[in-house]
């Protein structure tokens, strides 16, 4: 039988939790590894505290194309827009390659007209993409290099949890655990991309232990099994509400070991009658990037951090192959094919749905008056601005959630006019707008685009700031 572990004096003692006395008395073994964030975050809401904001960026390469996440119907004159375009997307229709964004419509904007030339995004931009400067400024380098600190982790210093900034990402090459992509905590200092979906959740949801439990968590290969009476006691002992809270936060745990299953049960067949599997397995690549997305939402619910990189393009050059999508042709050919849709929609559509199943996984867990979506911001974009060979003129996204009313981004489609036109605005005055959210009330952030000569770039965007 397994003693209680010792905890710490910075980690909540569970005996100190109560929700009108019913979280009061939950004493801890084994779970202690995997429930005590989860648990303190509970005792911080019953104690009336309002639950933090939650950023999640969601990356993927060969751009986002304005076509592709335009509303039908909605055209751009020639000449460009004159000034702002804020029109409600309820008269208007989602374009095909985002459509599994639609149940989303009323709770998301679509963004249109911000640069960020400097950032050099041809190919990728890497950290330009989250920091708004250009990384491969140094000849001395011969891949891009974080010069400054990226936005995500500027952002968790107003949003601190547990781990400041979850990285997770798939990469073209399957076996890579680690790509240095997008985010930097401090010049010179990446913050490494986890790239395999069992090696992010053994990081993740062993970081919180420590000395011999820390030895027993890696010990074990099947973590449900192993807290399966702390889960069941608990569970009994919470609240209804904070029941379907647990669910939804297992809910990652019950997947990886279900997969886990089901792989040992055929793997004499696999080896029998499917060897190509081993050299190349296109489906794992999507089951990989679903896998992350799990691990992404049950990271946020259960505590561990407040923000979330997830990076599709593990980029510069980061192109894949999506044979499991119909798509035979890498990214870098679609990209010089000028994107024909029967080979890049399934892509845009593949992603699309990833970013719907975290926002679904986020709606289902109820957070004070609403749910955890209330309270998170998804930020979907591209690495490479908005095309294959991108410029940085324009850096489309989608954003889908609010930060509790923090951001009028319900229901919006919203265009500024076109690069160097009176009234533009850019990719660090969005960045700007999410400091300034999350109470970083700090004058500018990124390098300025010094092309833009007679633009005022300075400040937030009010257009979207509540």
């Amino acid at each position: 039988m397994m003693n209680t572990p010792y905890l710490p004096m910075n980690i909540l003692n569970p005996n100190l939790i109560t929700r009108r006395s019913c979280l009061k008395g939950i004493t801890l073994g084994a779970g202690a590894v995997v429930l005590q964030p989860f648990l303190n975050a509970l005792a911080a809401e019953a104690r009336g505290e309002a639950p933090p904001p939650r950023i999640v960026f969601v990356f993927e390469a060969n751009g986002l194309l304005r076509g592709h996440i335009q509303p039908k119907g909605v055209e751009t004159p020639r000449g460009g827009i004159t000034s702002v375009v804020n029109r409600p997307l309820s008269e208007l229709e989602i374009p095909e390659p985002i459509a599994p964004l639609t149940p989303f419509k009323n709770r998301m904007t679509i963004l249109l007209g911000l640069s960020c030339k400097n950032a050099a995004p041809n190919h990728g931009a890497g950290y330009g993409a989250l920091g708004c400067y250009n990384a491969e400024r140094d000849p001395n380098s011969t891949r891009s290099t974080p010069f400054a600190q990226t936005v995500d982790h500027a952002l968790a210093g107003s949003l601190p949890g547990i781990i400041p900034v979850v990285g997770l990402g798939i990469h073209a090459s399957p076996g890579l655990v680690f790509a240095n992509t997008v985010s930097a905590s401090a010049p010179k200092r990446p913050l490494p991309i986890l790239c395999q979906p069992d090696i992010a959740f053994q990081s993740l949801f062993g970081s919180v232990a420590e000395g011999n439990m820390a030895k027993v968590y890696h010990a074990r290969n099947n973590l449900l099994d192993w807290i399966q009476s702390d889960v069941r006691r608990v569970r009994a002992e919470l609240p209804a509400m904070d029941r379907d809270k647990l669910d939804a936060y297992l809910e990652t745990f019950e997947q990886m070991r279900t997969r886990q299953d089901k792989m040992a049960a055929i793997k004499d067949r696999l080896k029998a009658n499917l060897p190509a599997l081993d050299k190349f397995n296109s489906t794992l690549q999507t089951d990989r990037f679903e896998a992350q997305c799990a691990i992404a939402a049950s990271a946020l619910v259960s505590g561990l951090t407040n923000v979330v990189v997830l990076d599709a393009s593990c980029g510069p050059h980061g192109y894949k192959t999506w044979k499991e999508l119909g798509v035979n042709v890498d990214g870098h050919e679609i990209g010089h094919q000028n994107f024909p849709d029967k080979l890049s929609v399934p892509i845009r559509k593949y992603h699309a749905e990833r970013v719907a199943d975290l926002a679904r996984r986020l709606d289902a867990v109820r957070e004070g008056n609403g749910t955890m979506l209330d309270n998170t911001l998804i930020v979907y974009l591209s690495d490479s601005a908005e095309t294959h060979h991108g410029q940085g003129t324009e850096w489309p996204m989608v954003l889908i959630g609010n930060l509790n009313g923090k951001l009028k981004t319900a229901g919006r489609y919203l265009e500024f006019p076109g690069y160097n036109k009176p009234g533009h605005r850019t990719l660090g005055n969005f960045y700007l707008s999410l400091l300034h959210a999350v109470g970083d009330k700090r004058k500018s952030f990124g390098e300025p685009d010094r092309e833009l000569k007679d633009i005022d770039t300075a400040g937030p965007l009010s257009e979207i700031l509540a």
